[in-house]
């Protein structure tokens, strides 16, 4: 639990208000993270010298503005700023060229990427069908668009045929299209212990109940998996078998058919995020070919050639697909046109592989940097790495190092952004590779990092 202690001058207004306006400039100004533990309701109002009823519509308030979450028996959650104040944020962030942020997983910077998007957008404004793209299409896309998906997904050592192919605006838009296919308020998943955050918000959207499966070196323990199946009324488990989101873990072979024979057995569906097949070197074959009839199979090019094309592509059993293209439809209509055919011609032409070799190649020299950097310490990575996940030293905390490294102009990920229920989370921080634009950038964020270890955290740290 953070020592979290608000800077409250009390005026004429609601006391409760200004507690919650000053929980609100504590989120937005980096001292409070999501996944911090704020003080109880008797805690915080000794310290602050007024009711427990007071602070119990503080929290109320904070709540409804949407920056904390409540779970019964454990307390309440930052859950993060608010649209507005995330957008005030960002818009601060933008403007100050001295932050270096490494929150975001972004693919490092290529050599060619900028030269093919010139020439693409060029020959796509002269081309017979550009006025095609301007309408509207399928709701899955068109023809050649999911061609390019079965093509894409072939590079991922999955065959599908192009009808059952589905364009999302995204990998992010295809995991809630698919969960809205999926499931119904009130209904049980499953996914790691600690996975990709926006899962949390999406199943919170939808209604569905979370809970984590425990983890070890490897990644998910299909016993846990088992256990939880066997407790009845699991609808459907989602994980990132490459390359995992936070650890960098590789799923092995025998657990990926340990998890295919479970999810069988139990009659309980898989979503697999393979966002990141193409990043891991080591990447094994997908569970979804292990048990097609069971299996939700999601990849994208925002990880591996460009973030801002917003380019999904999703794939179920035959059964599924038009539940999921109205999920499609209910949730965007349509994927891009535009950004569609880019990353089509982009495919299909082998500009796509041009880019993500440029891209494996600076990613590869980052984490050679980073482990050089961090020689001294205990860290997970992967050698085409887009991010590491980082082990603090004792007396360190996860949320304190991150605090810390925010004030001294570094952004990065406090492991209570991915945990899943509660268990504690470990003393671990991701630090993403690719988001610095320059190598210089990235050395002198992964640097001060370094110093801020190595000189441990002051007495007062986190407590404000």
């Amino acid at each position: 639990m953070t020592n979290w202690l608000p800077k409250v001058k009390f005026g004429a207004g609601p006391r409760y208000m200004a507690i919650a306006d000053a929980l609100s400039e504590d989120i937005r100004n980096g001292f409070l993270q999501q996944g911090d533990r704020l003080p109880t309701h008797r805690d915080l109002s000794w310290h602050l010298g007024v009711t427990v009823g007071t602070v119990s519509r503080a929290y109320a308030e904070a709540e409804r503005r949407g920056l904390t979450f409540g779970e019964v028996g454990r307390g309440t959650f930052v859950h993060g700023p608010s649209a507005a104040e995330r957008h005030m944020l960002n818009q601060t962030r933008f403007k100050d060229h001295n932050l270096i942020q490494m929150d975001f997983a972004y693919p490092p910077p290529g050599d060619v990427e900028e030269k093919e998007m010139t020439s693409t957008l060029q020959n796509i404004s002269t081309a017979p069908e550009v006025s095609t793209l301007l309408s509207y299409q399928p709701h899955s896309g068109l023809p050649h668009h999911r061609e390019a998906g079965a093509k894409w997904f072939d590079m991922n050592g999955l065959t599908v045929d192009p009808d059952n192919v589905i364009l999302t605006a995204g990998a992010h838009h295809a995991i809630a299209v698919a969960m809205a296919a999926l499931a119904r308020p009130g209904d049980r998943v499953l996914c790691e212990e600690m996975t990709y955050p926006g899962i949390q918000s999406v199943c919170r959207m939808l209604g569905l109940r979370l809970d984590g499966l425990e983890m070890d070196a490897h990644g998910i323990l299909p016993q846990a998996f088992e256990e939880a199946c066997k407790a009845g009324d699991v609808k459907f488990l989602y994980c990132v078998p490459n390359f995992q989101n936070p650890t960098t873990r590789l799923l092995p072979m025998d657990r990926r058919q340990s998890i295919a024979d479970i999810a069988r057995r139990y009659r309980v569906s898989i979503i697999e995020d393979d966002v990141f097949g193409l990043v891991a070197e080591n990447a094994l074959p997908p569970i979804t070919n292990l048990a097609p009839e069971r299996c939700y199979y999601i990849s994208s090019l925002a990880k591996t050639i460009a973030p801002g094309l917003r380019v999904g592509y999703l794939t179920g059993p035959q059964h599924s697909i038009a539940s999921l293209i109205a999920a499609v439809r209910a949730t965007c209509w349509m994927a891009s046109p535009i950004t569609a055919e880019i990353a089509t011609r982009w495919i299909m032409s082998g500009s796509a592989d041009k880019i993500l070799e440029g891209r494996k190649k600076s990613a590869r020299r980052r984490v050679e940097i980073a482990r050089e950097i961090f020689a001294d310490y205990e860290m997970e990575s992967e050698t085409l790495g887009i991010y590491i996940w980082l082990y603090l030293p004792a007396p360190w905390r996860s949320s304190q190092f991150t605090h810390a490294a925010n004030r001294a102009g570094v952004t990065i990920s406090a492991s209570e952004a991915f945990i899943v229920g509660r268990k504690a989370p470990p003393h671990a921080v991701r630090i993403c590779l690719g988001q610095p634009d320059t190598e210089e950038k990235l050395i002198r964020g992964l640097e001060i990092l370094a110093g801020i270890l190595q000189k441990g955290p002051d007495v007062g740290t986190s407590v404000f």
